[in-house]
């Protein structure tokens, strides 16, 4: 069976088209963007295939993507080739990219395990600038969700190990380095858009 690296590289394509021929999913992540001024530096964690990323930049912020899917990271230079994308795991140290003063994590922690979630916070910290924040998109729930997790795609079966957490469970991970700051645009679906600032 193969990973979740695996599915992404598999369907980067797919979801270029998707995400770069429609609106943002995410619109509260604009709204939050502008409370910085113009030339801002964000990093776009997880960016995929950079669409998100593209959107930021033409508001005039000074925007850096990483993502693990090698063809997402791929694309995502092709189609922007002005900016700067890197390819690397969220868990990983990444602060070879400077400091910036916001993280956008649209959806990346839904492949994060509970238990690698302080992990995930601890990167985020090393890059962020004195009372830098994270703007992170979840799916509620706890624990792996199977049925959104195994995909098959032309014969092959992918468990991208899809992870619902809770507020509560970011809390957790993120003290002591961060401090809740509040919910946005919640919509009333299974998705929540959380600001964590850091201490």
């Amino acid at each position: 069976m193969k990973n979740t690296m695996d599915f992404y590289d598999k369907t980067a394509a797919d979801w270029a088209e998707t995400g770069y021929n429609n609106p943002s999913d995410v619109p509260s992540m604009f709204d939050f963007a502008i409370e910085y001024p113009q030339g801002s530096r964000f990093l776009d964690l997880c960016c995929g295939c950079g669409y998100e990323t593209m959107r930021l930049h033409a508001l005039g912020y000074d925007v850096v993507g990483i993502d693990f899917s090698s063809n997402s990271i791929a694309i995502a230079r092709e189609k922007n080739p002005e900016m700067i994308f890197y390819e690397d795991n969220l868990l990983n140290d990444y602060s070879y990219i400077g400091k910036v003063d916001a993280v956008f994590v649209i959806a990346g922690l839904v492949h994060i395990e509970e238990n690698q979630l302080p992990q995930a916070f601890r990167q985020i910290h090393r890059v962020l600038n004195p009372d830098g924040r994270a703007f992170i998109t979840v799916y509620e729930g706890h624990g792996k969700m199977i049925k959104r997790s195994l995909k098959m795609i032309d014969g092959e079966e992918y468990d991208r190990n899809f992870i619902g957490h809770t507020l509560n469970d970011l809390i957790c991970a993120a003290e002591p380095l961060f401090a809740f700051e509040r919910e946005v645009d919640y919509d009333g679906t299974e998705w929540h858009n959380y600001i964590f600032r850091a201490l």
